[in-house]
């Protein structure tokens, strides 16, 4: 590892040669005569490495958390089509399969939405959908 590269590390961490010193070990003299000679030992580099993968582990969570609350804002007021696909013991219940692959569950009353049925949804709260739209007693879109 080259030390810009490591001064780099050490500049996204927020992390002077002192901190860093105290990590690795060593006197913070000795980390600024490591940066200033291009010599960098063995434990620094793996340190330097370890923070780095951190980081970048902590960027891509912090991406995929925006990109889902992007999603569920975006699909809370959302309008989307389903298929019934199970029918669980609780008669009040169906469960419905969306073209993407997801899932989720909607309340109805006992007798309608058989399995196969196509329904339109508007998300709840977690997994759960509210029926859009007017229905004939069979489950039939109007």
């Amino acid at each position: 590892m080259d030390t810009e590269r490591g001064k780099e590390i050490l500049k996204t961490a927020c992390m002077n040669y002192t901190e860093f010193s105290k990590l690795v070990g060593v006197k913070p003299i000795t980390v600024r005569l490591a940066f200033s000679g291009k010599r960098l030992s063995k434990k620094m580099v793996s340190l330097l490495e370890d923070m780095e993968s951190k980081q970048k582990d902590e960027d891509a969570k912090e991406e995929r958390r925006a990109v889902k609350v992007g999603m569920i804002m975006q699909s809370m007021d959302e309008v989307r089509s389903a298929k019934v696909y199970l029918l669980p013991k609780n008669p009040y219940l169906r469960f419905i399969e969306f073209p993407d692959g997801t899932h989720g569950k909607f309340r109805a009353k006992p007798g309608t939405f058989g399995l196969g049925s196509m329904v339109k949804v508007k998300r709840e709260d977690g997994d759960m959908y509210t029926l859009e739209g007017n229905y004939d007693r069979k489950g039939r879109l109007i």
